[in-house]
């Protein structure tokens, strides 16, 4: 009986435990929950031991007030003289100063409000406006100074803009008071947590705010009060729908925790806000890709890349290695500091990797470390040495034939081998050599390329032909594309199409397809609207964009629309990508889309494409309102509404871009050109009222003093123009690839009747790229427009190289033919009066035909 009611109660009890149990794991949770940031406080009593290591880590000490606790640098009475200016280091009270040069010129006091870093230098901000309505938590305009400390060598250093060292005008954007050394704008989003920028373009403030200063759990894990509301919970079980109520950085994938470290982590830009951990990078940013100058030609890192760009071109990425196989999540540092870092994992025989017989130098030397080999670094911000994240084997072969860096070299490199050295450029690094190089120095370059020589031939003797990678590995045929013409198209097309290829790559191709026009490379791009990587159909988008643009530039230089329908295939795709997945790609579409006419828009897109074309717009709206802090985003809303057909708005966007940014270059000119077609709308009216019998007389006084007016903005706006495209001119001497701004430049001197500097300035934009077929136009009218035919017909030959069929270039063709004809008849009568025109291309007699 005793048994009987034993197990009676021990079944009551299971029926209620499990009862219970299965109440609280089918309790109701909400599909969607919106967590909140709550500061390291709420996470340290339970994860001690993580917290601890988290203490006093890079993370940890990205950004501090500027307390005692906190400032290394020796602010007792130091001076510092940079440039022709001496900059002074004290304390006032408790307070943290700086004597320097300040935005109008003059020396003034300055307080620091915060510091940046730890190590290798520590930087510092002072807070330069400050709203009177700011809350206590909020930051106005911060600044950081270029004035910064050594905290290896201790001692006070100036950082010089990269290619800059000589004084920088305070109107200059790379002065420590300009738009480039602004925290709000630069380099908060990723030294706090949780960051608003809260940019009022209209007033020209910040209203800054961070839910912690520096970059704390939550900036990792994801906002954690449901986390902490899920731990809360008097439950035996998380949440079934959201696990832990944190990001799932822990997945069989790489890719969760890669992309919650990327945004901070690389080059990119923002395309929509709202990223937290566990969302798709992609959507939110765009990822810089391999180019000059931030990437040599086969993606080897050249400017600051900041790793995740690298990285995912690397063999490791790919083969599912993330951040934490290598660095400790918590304090930041590499888990071993010697070749065991590579050796836990690559545990290959005893001594395959690990020794002479591979590496070929003495153990303990530089030489026969794996991150020297695999990872090189580059020395940025004079001090921070950064590893090349991309794990590459080194290819002195490919430096010999085509110029890219290797490991090899970077180290055998001896700048006491130099004799007879003409140029005083410091190389302090094998970056510089490269540069100096590229820059026309001999001397550097033939101690280069007898070193690049001599580390083939021992690479050839280590590593038999057999042995060595492949000569057709993604990297090199990216390389070899961007560096030898011969076969230049079909190799990126190639790259584009193949998808064992990293996307990095395949989109890098297709951007580099651009400026072609051919039927192969448009196709290509088509093709690639398919692939499941937002990089990859971004990129197709824009040679897409590329050719919407020409077709349109020849459909108007006509006269004509487009009967014959060359625009439709386009349109339909890209109008179904309104649709798409991916935020960044239906971004993307919109801004391709609307370079159609609104009436070709209503053919290309079926009722439900219309509807998300509406709502792609308004998202392409908001991502170019993102960095309202820079003019150039409301250069582009500017573009956008000219596009819509909303010229007065668009007009108000260009005055914001110069209330913004009151010493760049661009925005006037935007903006002189609309009013100058308000003027010629104006101009028409008037006509038009003087044939239907005229206006009285204050009407008419009244349009002409608006044409005036109006008529005088313009020219204003170019004079001011005119004067920032200068400063920029002077800026830029000695910089490379700044051929588009001697063109700017040029246009500008010509609509100031400066007609030499115009030329001189066109020529310049010609021989640095003497393949840009508007630089080319340019110089061929300015030759014809003051009667130089002979001149002309030398660059509109090379247009009709380009484009023998192009009827502008044909027409243009003809005048100067017929005012080289006129020339020659007014000085030699005996010549025939009745000359044909001559084919430049194939020398007949059909142009005109």
């Amino acid at each position: 009986m005793n048994g009987k009611v034993g197990l009676a109660i021990t079944l009551v009890v299971l029926i209620v435990i499990g009862g219970y149990f299965f109440a609280d794991w089918n309790r109701s949770v909400p599909d969607k929950v919106t967590a909140t940031y709550l500061g390291r406080d709420s996470c340290i009593q339970c994860h001690q031991t993580e917290a601890a290591l988290f203490h006093g880590s890079h993370h940890d000490l990205a950004m501090d007030l500027a307390t005692e606790e906190f400032v290394l640098g020796d602010f007792n009475d130091q001076s510092l003289e940079h440039h022709g200016i001496e900059s002074r280091m004290f304390r006032s009270g408790d307070r943290f100063m700086i004597n320097t040069e300040g935005p109008d010129g003059e020396m003034q006091d300055f307080e620091v409000k915060y510091v940046f870093g730890v190590e290798p230098l520590q930087q510092y901000m002072v807070e330069l406006e400050r709203p009177a309505d700011a809350e206590a938590n909020e930051i106005g305009r911060v600044q950081v100074l270029r004035v910064s400390w050594d905290t290896e060598k201790e001692k006070w250093f100036y950082l010089d803009p990269p290619d800059v060292n000589s004084k920088l005008d305070p109107d200059d954007p790379l002065h420590w008071t300009g738009i480039t050394q602004n925290w709000n704008a630069s380099c908060a989003s990723c030294h706090s947590t949780d960051l608003k920028k809260n940019f009022n373009a209209l007033a020209g403030q910040y209203h800054t705010t961070f839910s912690e200063i520096d970059v704390s759990c939550e900036a990792c894990h994801g906002p954690g009060s449901y986390h902490v509301e899920l731990a809360n919970r008097k439950s035996l079980f998380w949440d079934r729908k959201h696990g832990f109520g944190l990001a799932k950085l822990k997945t069989e994938s790489n890719l969760p925790q890669i992309e919650s470290c990327a945004p901070c982590h690389s080059r990119r830009t923002v395309v929509k806000e709202g990223f937290t951990p566990g969302c798709n990078f992609d959507d939110y940013f765009a990822t810089q890709l391999i180019a000059d100058p931030v990437y040599h030609v086969d993606g080897q890192i050249r400017d600051e890349d900041y790793v995740y760009g690298s990285f995912i071109q690397s063999k490791m990425y790919h083969n599912g290695i993330r951040c934490t196989d290598c660095h400790d999540p918590h304090s930041t540092k590499v888990k071993f500091t010697d070749n065991q870092l590579c050796t836990s994992c690559h545990q290959h025989p005893a001594g395959k990797y690990d020794s002479p017989s591979h590496h070929h130098h003495e153990p303990g030397t530089p030489g026969a470390s794996c991150v020297e080999c695999h990872m090189p670094s580059t020395t940025y911000m004079m001090v921070d040495s950064r590893r090349d994240h991309s794990f590459r084997v080194p290819r002195p072969d490919l430096s010999v034939s085509i110029g890219t860096p290797n490991a090899c070299t970077a180290c055998h490199i001896d700048s006491s081998k130099l004799v007879e050295r003409e140029s005083t450029t410091e190389l302090r690094q094998y970056l510089d050599w490269i540069i100096a190089a590229e820059q026309g120095d001999t001397v550097v370059a033939a101690e280069l390329e007898r070193v690049n020589q001599a580390m083939l031939e021992a690479t050839k003797k280590w590593y038999p032909v057999e042995q060595s990678p492949e000569k057709t590995k993604y990297y090199s045929q990216l390389a070899n594309a961007l560096v030898v013409p011969e076969g230049r198209v079909p190799t990126l097309m190639d790259l584009a199409k193949d998808p064992r290829v990293p996307a990095m790559f395949r989109a890098s191709a297709i951007a580099e397809l651009v400026m072609d026009d051919s039927p192969e490379s448009l196709q290509t791009a088509l093709e690639s609207l398919d692939d499941p990587n937002p990089k990859v159909v971004s990129a197709a988008l824009l040679r897409i964009d590329a050719e919407v643009n020409r077709i349109n530039e020849r459909l108007q230089y006509m006269g004509v629309t487009d009967t014959d329908g060359i625009l439709r295939p386009l349109g339909e795709a890209v109008a179904k990508l309104l649709l798409h997945s991916s935020p960044r790609v239906r971004i993307e579409a919109a801004r391709v889309f609307v370079s159609f006419d609104p009436q070709s828009r209503k053919l290309f897109a079926d009722t439900d494409q219309e509807y998300g074309f509406d709502k792609a717009l308004e998202e392409l709206k908001t991502s170019l309102s993102i960095e309202n802090d820079r003019a150039a985003y409301h250069m582009m809303l500017g573009g956008l509404n000219e596009m819509l057909g909303d010229v007065d708005r668009a007009k108000d966007d260009y005055r914001t871009a110069i209330s913004v940014e009151p010493n760049l270059a661009g925005p006037r000119s935007n903006l002189a050109a609309r009013l100058d077609n308000d003027v010629a709308r104006l101009r028409n009216q008037l006509q038009q009222s003087q044939q239907s019998g005229g206006m009285m007389a204050g009407q008419l006084k009244q349009l002409m003093a608006q044409m005036q007016q109006i008529g005088l903005e313009a020219a204003k706006l170019r004079y001011e123009e005119h004067a920032l495209l200068g400063k920029d001119i002077e800026r830029s001497k000695g910089l490379p690839d700044t051929h588009g701004l001697h063109f700017r430049y040029a246009m500008s001197c010509y609509l100031q009747q400066k007609y030499p500097e115009a030329e001189k300035h066109l020529l310049e934009a010609y021989r640095q790229q003497p393949k840009m077929d508007r630089y080319i136009m340019g110089l061929a009218t300015y030759y014809v427009q003051f009667g130089n035919p002979k001149e002309a017909l030398v660059y509109i030959r090379l247009l009709l190289e380009i484009d023998p069929t192009n009827q502008g270039y044909r027409a243009l063709f003809s005048k100067a033919k017929a005012m080289l004809d006129a020339e020659q008849e007014s000085t030699n009568s005996s010549e025939s009066n009745d000359r044909n025109t001559v084919d430049p291309v194939n020398n007949s007699d059909d142009v005109e035909n």
